[in-house]
């Protein structure tokens, strides 16, 4: 269209002005491969974090191999230097160091790891001492490598606003080139002073036809957006949740691992009658619940080994099975045992066979906040009741208050006995109210389903819109998220409940659903501002040309003006991210500007297959 422009000019021999619009079509399409390249380089630098060789220990030769990343086994035990990246998710066996995790958190505060600490891929050594890792993972699998996957998978999904706008334009440009060509041809049939007037007009109208300015105005903000949260830790699918961030006006949090730490420990442990001691107990607690990743097995385990009690090997286990929202069922040398709350042992009749002395100590220690587990048999009944306690997030109560402030609503969905989570609500700032307790996964998914409301199909940008964003991060949440209108999970959560979220906060830091829900209003308001200033810039020139009062040289100066203008104002999103860098040794430094291996380090051409060769068992 500029160039149809400028061929105008030239036939009218206003060579002023074709130059002019040559000249500046020329600036404005640099400044936007400036300005689109640097918003979309922000969110696409998370691609870069994934290490390319890694240092792994030879299992036999105890050599140091360079082999490539994705080549580095499940088990192998992994040398890393200072300024080194970690390859793959693994556990320090050797060594105590400080890593940089902002490349996955956003944090830039070093974190202090030892031996037996968990790390992830694609973190930094910034410390003094090598670390040797042995890796959980495979590269692909790795933290860094979803989190790359999820940047891939935003850059992909476009918001309604974005094709409501190309639908616009698709509809907008071949019109206005359709009235603009009448112009330049039909009033030459009533002289030529009349058709140079309206022919000069009519340029103009082309060059208001062009949707420049228009469909820029989505695409750069989307990606600032998308950028700065990136890079603050927190990866959001795509600006059609994005967008869709800017009108939450109800939260329904997850209570374990969300409001909470998921991070348990033992308080009370009671044996029930003679029939048991209390190292069978534990005994008991350790075997059923060593093969479950609930975080309360992890706990109830690290307890037994805590009072020198080990696994009975001898002891043949079997039918291993959880028991949504109760706990777990297995047989012990042929015998059904059954842990977990009082919903189970109440299915059983267990529960109401218990002495009012121990129904009162379950009821005052769920007052207290925390959550009470039984252990029993079918035939046997309850032999055992524990007590453990989750610690409250520090954030949590500034982070649900914050939300309030904003008018928007706060809720707690939990599978835990009520006193639990109306212990937990009182503690965050949630009123009893909007506590919703003792739900399974399948009463999570109906319950979140309910709050759902109709959006608004025509015209969607310009109507309100209320949406549910549910948080959790366990594998039972799953439903719920995939029901809700925005699906967030916490990065330390299970990997099912981050395939299905929209939204992850990688340090499951609550602070960055906070940041995330603000910078979803932000990019909301900026797209509309965009879009009317385009607008409105377009509707101004076009009346000015046809009151005589608009040149083809301040067509185009408007139109590039405009452009830069929304292009600015998308960009200025980035400036919520500042990237900051933490401080560190002088070798740290060499390590970055020198790539190459280490001459004492042998060549990955001569080692890469014989490592290779070598299976994953061997490794191990």
């Amino acid at each position: 269209m500029m160039v149809t422009a400028a061929l105008g000019a030239l036939s009218l021999q206003q060579y002023d002005e074709a130059g002019s619009v040559a000249f500046l079509f020329s600036v404005s399409e640099y400044l936007e491969v400036r300005a689109t390249t640097k918003a979309r380089n922000a969110l696409m630098s998370i691609c870069d974090l994934r290490p390319d060789h890694a240092n792994v220990i030879h299992p036999v030769t105890k050599e140091i191999v360079v082999v490539p990343a994705e080549r580095v086994p499940i088990g192998a035990l992994v040398s890393v230097r200072t300024g080194d990246k970690i390859v793959a998710d693994g556990i320090i066996t050797e060594g105590s160091s400080s890593l940089d995790e902002s490349s996955l958190t956003g944090e830039s505060m070093p974190i202090q790891k030892k031996k037996g600490d968990s790390v992830k891929g694609g973190t930094i050594n910034i410390g003094r001492t090598q670390l040797v890792i042995r890796t959980a993972t495979n590269v692909e699998n790795s933290a860094v490598s979803r989190l790359i996957r999820l940047v891939e998978d935003a850059q992909s999904n476009r918001s309604p606003t974005e094709k409501l706008i190309d639908s616009f334009a698709r509809s907008y440009t071949p019109s206005v080139m359709f009235v603009a060509g009448l112009m330049c041809t039909i009033p030459w049939l009533s002289g030529v002073e009349n058709g140079r007037h309206w022919m000069l007009n009519g340029l103009i109208i082309v060059v208001i036809a062009c949707p420049c300015s228009l469909t820029i105005s989505t695409p750069v903000t989307y990606a600032a957006g998308l950028g700065a949260s990136a890079h603050k830790g927190i990866i959001i699918k795509g600006g059609a949740k994005l967008e869709a961030l800017g009108s939450v006006d109800k939260i329904v949090f997850d209570k374990t691992g969300t409001l909470t730490k998921g991070k348990f420990s033992v308080v009370h442990l009671e044996v029930i009658g003679t029939t048991k001691s209390r190292q069978e107990v534990l005994e008991l607690l350790a075997l059923v619940q060593e093969r479950s990743s609930h975080p309360v097995a992890t706990c109830l385990v690290r307890a037994a080994k805590h009072e020198g009690v080990t696994i009975p090997r001898h002891r043949t286990l079997s039918n291993h099975t959880i028991l949504k929202g109760e706990g777990i069922s297995a047989d012990v040398d042929g015998e059904p045992v059954f842990i977990g709350n009082q919903r189970l042992f109440e299915r059983l009749g267990s529960f109401n066979l218990l002495g009012l002395k121990h129904k009162n100590l379950a009821r005052n220690w769920s007052a207290t906040g925390s959550m009470v587990g039984f252990i029993g048999t079918m035939n046997g009944g309850i032999f055992g009741i524990f007590c453990v306690k989750d610690a409250i997030r520090e954030e949590a109560r500034s982070v649900v208050q914050g939300f309030q402030n904003a008018c928007i609503d706060t809720m707690i969905c939990t599978g835990d006995s009520d006193s639990v989570a109306q212990a937990v609500a009182r503690e965050v700032g949630v009123p009893p109210a909007w506590v919703h307790s003792q739900l399974l996964p399948e009463d999570k998914l109906h319950f979140v389903g309910s709050l759902r409301r109709a959006q608004p199909q025509n015209y969607a940008l310009c109507r309100e819109k209320r949406y549910v964003l549910f948080c959790g991060d366990g594998v039972n949440d799953a439903p719920a998220l995939a029901v809700s209108d925005i699906g967030c999970s916490m990065g330390e959560g299970a990997a099912m409940a981050m395939e299905m979220s929209d939204i992850t906060l990688m340090d499951s830091n609550l602070t960055k659903l906070s940041f995330a829900v603000n910078m979803g209003q932000r990019v909301l308001r900026t797209v509309k501002e965009n879009i009317l200033i385009s607008l409105v810039g377009k509707l101004a020139v076009i009346g000015l040309t046809f009151t005589g009062k608009m040149t083809l040289l301040l067509a185009i100066a408007s139109d590039v003006g405009v452009m830069l203008f929304v292009t600015i104002n998308g960009m200025k999103l980035l400036a919520a991210w500042e990237p900051t860098y933490p401080k560190t040794p002088i070798a740290t430094a060499l390590r970055f500007q020198d790539k190459t291996p280490s001459n004492n380090h042998m060549d990955c051409s001569s080692k890469t297959i014989e490592l290779a060769l070598i299976s994953d068992s061997e490794v191990v």
